[in-house]
């Protein structure tokens, strides 16, 4: 009986440490998706963090409405990737998928919006996707957004097509795309204290982007 008890104790602190990771569809724990099938080893001190332009993935193109912090770098009512990547003054992009039911893509969204703050002016768009199927929920993802104080422009996936094009299973996800449509970083899932690392790698990853 102890035995027993001891093993169920262990399934759910899994189960809890995975839910703070990363969401499925519905809020349901699903594996974050990982489209490079090649370990990496952690870059040392100086070495660059961006995968290689030769082995970067393409980001394809896509467009999406926007609802809600339309404006920066031209974003009105939708947003086209490849429209974005032609603005002169735009050297990079960060793609985020999240939802109102992931807390830990909320928990990531105000790390991201620091970042946004210290590059836009260096020319990083920031593009943070919503992929909420109802839309009933326009005015809690509106909700969410003035609560996290987050100002970069929001496109809804509704349908989901733009993350099931890039093969994504839990959310968040987050792309590094550079001026010519590569992805140059990824990354799935958060959770603190090892989510600042990730952000930390992430700026890093944009200075050198928005400093080519």
């Amino acid at each position: 009986m102890k035995k027993f008890t001891l093993v169920l104790l262990v399934c759910l602190i899994t189960i809890a440490s995975l839910n703070l990771s990363g969401c499925g569809k519905g809020g349901e724990t699903t594996p974050p998706t990982n489209n490079n099938s090649e370990e990496t080893t952690p870059p040392t001190s100086g070495e660059s963090l961006l995968i290689p332009a030769d082995k970067a993935r393409d980001a394809g193109d896509w467009e999406l409405p926007i609802v809600a912090n339309p404006g920066d770098f031209g974003i009105q009512d939708k947003v086209k990737l490849s429209e974005l990547l032609a603005n002169p003054d735009v050297k990079a992009v960060v793609i985020d998928f999240w939802a109102t039911w992931c807390e830990p893509c909320k928990e990531e969204m105000p790390y991201l919006e620091k970042i946004y703050q210290d590059y836009k002016d260096k020319g990083l768009a920031m593009l943070v996707i919503t992929v909420d199927s109802s839309p009933q929920l326009e005015n809690e993802i509106k909700k969410d957004v003035e609560e996290l104080g987050v100002t970069y422009p929001i496109p809804w996936d509704m349908e989901s097509e733009v993350k099931l094009f890039y093969g994504i299973g839990a959310i968040p996800v987050t792309y590094l795309i550079d001026k010519n449509g590569k992805i140059r970083l990824e990354h799935s899932g958060f959770t603190l204290p090892e989510g600042e690392e990730f952000i930390e790698e992430l700026r890093q990853a944009v200075e050198e982007l928005v400093s080519q």
